[in-house]
């Protein structure tokens, strides 16, 4: 387990991305990894998924398959998640 001097050593990242379903985005989503404890989150601005993970790697990883999940099933979206979801699919190539 990491000791909380290497948390704040730690720092965050952004990543671009570039594809979301398969399909390329007009405007690439930026995502910021942040450490955690234990671990590290993803977050993108402006959309109301997260991803956590172990590793930097892994919580962008979940935050990809929250993002294409809610563009899949829009069943169980609130009002705003629903405007998200459009606004993504409308970046769609």
């Amino acid at each position: 387990m990491a000791s909380e001097s290497d948390i704040e050593e730690r720092t965050s990242r952004r990543v671009e991305i570039l594809s979301l379903l398969g399909r390329r985005l007009k405007k690439p989503l930026v995502a910021v990894v942040e450490p955690v404890q234990p671990g590290f989150v993803a977050h993108a601005t402006g959309i109301s998924v997260f991803g956590y993970g172990d590793d930097d790697d892994e919580a962008v990883e979940v935050l990809l398959q929250g993002i294409e999940g809610m563009c899949r099933d829009e069943g169980i979206l609130d009002l705003r998640a629903t405007i998200q979801r459009k606004l993504l699919l409308e970046n769609l190539t």
